[in-house]
Parts: C-alpha cells; structure tokens; sequence
C-alpha cells in the first residue's frame, strides 16, 4: 500500500510541474519590459546584434486577464518574413507529450491585410513543428497538417475580425490534434512531427498590425464545455452569400449585436432589421461579420456582389 501511495505522490507531482498559467502579470514575476529573458522566455534570436529582437513586450495596453498582456508587433529594422517568426517564445521547462497535452491561449489582433500572426509548438533541437496554426491576414485560420501525403497550411472553419478577444485551445491526444475557438471545434488533424514539444512560440511575420497574448494555461484546461458546431443544432449561417442586397443570418440564439468590417479591417456602419442586414451600400468585395449572441459569438465571411 506505502509503494502505491509513492508512485501516485510522485505522479500527482510531476502532472503539477507540468500545469501553468502565464498571465503576465507581476506577482507572476513578469515586469512592463522586453520579454527577452524573463523567466522562460526569449524574443526572437537574430543571428547578429543584437542578439534577440527588441519590440515584443509586455505592456499594459490591452489585456483579456488582469492588466498585462504580451505584445507582439513589427521589429523595424527587419521586413517581412517568409513565415511567422518574429516574438515571443516561451522555452518549457517540462516538455509537452504531443499525445497528451492542452494549450490554450487569449489572443486579440488589431487589423486585416497587414501580420499574418502565428502559434506554434516547436521540438527547438531539431527546430521541427508539431503543431502551427497561422491567423492569416485575410480573416482566416490555418493550420499546418499533413494532407494527402503533403504538409501544408489547410484552412480551419474559422475565422476572425480585428480588435476581439479570441479564446484558442489546441489539445493532443493520441487519436489526433484538436483545435478550438472559443469552446467550438474548428479542425482535427495530427502532430507534424511526432515528436516532444519544448518551445511555444507566439509570432508574426513581420508586417504591420499588432496581436495581444494573454491567460496562456499548459496543461491546465478542461474540455467539459466544447462544442462541436455540427451537433445539436449548434450552428450559424449567413446567406445568400455573395449577396447584393441582404443578408439573412440563420442562428438559435438571440442575436445582440452585428459588427461588420472591410478588407482593411475598418469597421462599416449598416442596418440590421431582424435577422436582415442591409448591405445595399456596400462596396463589392469581401468582408468579415462578427454576431454576438446570447449564447456566444460567431465569425464569417461574406462577399458582396
């Protein structure tokens, strides 16, 4: 019986050690600076001098928990990159298994056409992803996925307006990756590489706009409260789509409030009558429409004619 009582002592620590929320705050250690070096952290190495990028901060500008927040933005010195790689990275103390693990993440990105903003779960020693989901620049959310023998960034059924708290969740199991948006299932897929997760990297290509990252949990997520959009009834849908006049929003929940924005991310001024929105002077092209339910809110695209 005293052998048993150890061996779960010893595993009810070691699952401890591995379960942490970064809020970024200062009884967390955390001070408004350079991520660069405090605690587990590093900003981006440049290979030069300096040695690590100087402009991803925690600041007090915007926070979804407490008053501190990550703030990733444009290195100045540095264009555009090929792939999200400039910001903060968070080296782990306690690798992630990719077949058992949660991460979970606040994030708020302030405009379209500018940073494709980036997550990812890294092996650093032989610099491989496991997991990368990209916040492209149009509104949309990929995700990197091996697909009919081929890696590549496949598109998830979601996606985001400027200026909104988004909740994102990745948990690992063995059957697969799950990725989340505020509690509701956007895509399963499989590790990259199967292989530990050491480094969790919040990044940006290096294009304008700003994201904010907070209330970061490891290991330390529940799934009790999940929704998968194609079970019951759970689903939201915009049409005719493209439309030159209306547009009708189908939802069971009571819709509060409608935001609609452009292609830069400005947001536009129309008039919703029931579930009707008039879209009559808008001009032709592609925009992102944020509803705000009772009972959470929604995120599509739609192009008018």
């Amino acid at each position: 019986m005293k052998k048993i009582y150890l061996m779960a002592l010893s595993l009810f620590s070691a699952l401890a050690m591995s379960q942490q929320t970064i809020s970024f705050e200062a009884q967390e250690g955390f001070t408004i600076a350079d991520i660069h070096g405090q605690g587990t952290w590093i900003s981006t190495p440049t290979g030069g001098m300096p040695p690590n990028v100087t402009n991803q901060i925690i600041n007090t500008e915007n926070a979804s928990t407490g008053s501190n927040a990550l703030k990733i933005v444009k290195e100045p010195v540095y264009g555009t990159q090929p792939i999200p790689i400039i910001g903060g990275f968070n080296n782990l103390t306690s690798p992630l298994i990719y077949t058992n693990f949660t991460v979970s993440f606040d994030i708020n990105m302030s405009q379209l056409n500018g940073s494709v903003f980036g997550f990812q779960g890294i092996n650093s020693t032989q610099e491989q992803f496991v997991i990368r989901v990209d916040f492209d620049n149009s509104g949309g959310v990929k995700i990197l996925n091996t697909v009919a023998g081929n890696v590549m960034l496949d598109s998830a059924t979601s996606n985001w307006v400027p200026n909104v708290w988004y909740r994102f969740k990745v948990v690992g199991s063995a059957a697969n990756i799950k990725y989340y948006v505020n509690d509701t299932l956007i895509y399963t897929g499989s590790a990259v590489s199967e292989m530990t997760i050491d480094q969790l990297r919040f990044v940006h290509d290096n294009n304008v706009g700003t994201a904010y990252i907070d209330n970061v949990k490891i290991n330390n997520e529940t799934l009790l409260s999940t929704k998968n959009p194609s079970a019951n009834g759970d689903i939201l849908s915009i049409y005719p789509n493209p439309s030159s006049d209306f547009i009708k929003i189908h939802t069971a929940y009571t819709i509060k409030n409608v935001e609609v924005f452009d292609a830069a991310g400005k947001r536009v001024s129309l008039k919703l009558n029931g579930n009707a929105l008039d879209v009559r002077g808008l001009y032709s092209g592609l925009y992102l429409i944020n509803i705000e339910t009772e009972g959470r809110n929604f995120t599509e695209k739609f192009i008018k004619k």
